[in-house]
């Protein structure tokens, strides 16, 4: 089972129209995890609209937590559709998903995305956040294997992340493997393969 993982669209149509090109063709992409940021400061509503419509076009589960500039009437439109990650436990088959929006609307507690998860239910799920894990920046350009690194109790399989645009590649905290994302705004997705929890990053074409 495979996953699409991209962040920070950024209101780039020709990223959004490559996207949809991309999975439109490739059949073996089981679903879609956006860590993110998918407009500007909360507009232009019609791009949100025309992400929406790709995403339904495109006919596989998409799972998102909102980047810093995902807030007001563009986040209300996106999660209408597509409910966040956010605070919440979320089942796919047999995987676990969670995650922790970026959007300073969440941060106030207006969104919901502060509500607080039990640390012990996120245990061996895919967390998804718009920012990296604090003080990680050492990221390896690719996959990396797992350390021999004690397990904890509440530590997730993996960590999928966005937010900084020019960092990308993979490093482990304890035994949880963190992808960080570059920008789809320039190009920048990833595959990632949830029964082996490896990697592969790609760029579209500039």
């Amino acid at each position: 089972m495979k996953a699409f993982l991209f962040s920070d669209l950024h209101v780039n149509y020709k990223h959004l129209n490559n996207l949809k090109r991309y999975l439109l063709e490739h059949k073996d992409i089981d679903l879609l995890i956006c860590a993110g940021d998918i407009v500007n400061m909360g507009e232009p509503i019609g791009f949100m609209e025309e992400f929406i419509r790709v995403v339904d076009e495109i006919k596989q589960p998409f799972f998102w937590v909102p980047g810093n500039n995902d807030f007001g009437r563009a986040f209300f439109k996106l999660k209408a559709k597509h409910p966040s990650l956010e605070g919440k436990i979320t089942e796919y088959e047999k995987f676990i998903l969670t995650g922790a929006g970026g959007s300073p609307a969440s941060w106030s507690g207006q969104y919901a995305g502060e509500n607080l998860i039990d640390k012990k239910k996120i245990a061996g799920s895919i967390f998804v956040s718009h920012v990296p894990p604090p003080g990680l920046h050492n990221f390896v350009k690719g996959d990396c294997d797992s350390p021999t690194a004690k397990k904890l109790i509440d530590s997730p399989l993996v960590h999928i992340c966005g937010h900084i645009h020019h960092i990308w590649g993979c490093a482990f905290l304890g035994s949880t493997k963190i992808i960080k994302l570059g920008a789809l705004e320039y190009g920048q997705y990833a595959i990632l393969d949830l029964e082996t929890l490896k990697v592969g990053f790609g760029r579209f074409p500039s």
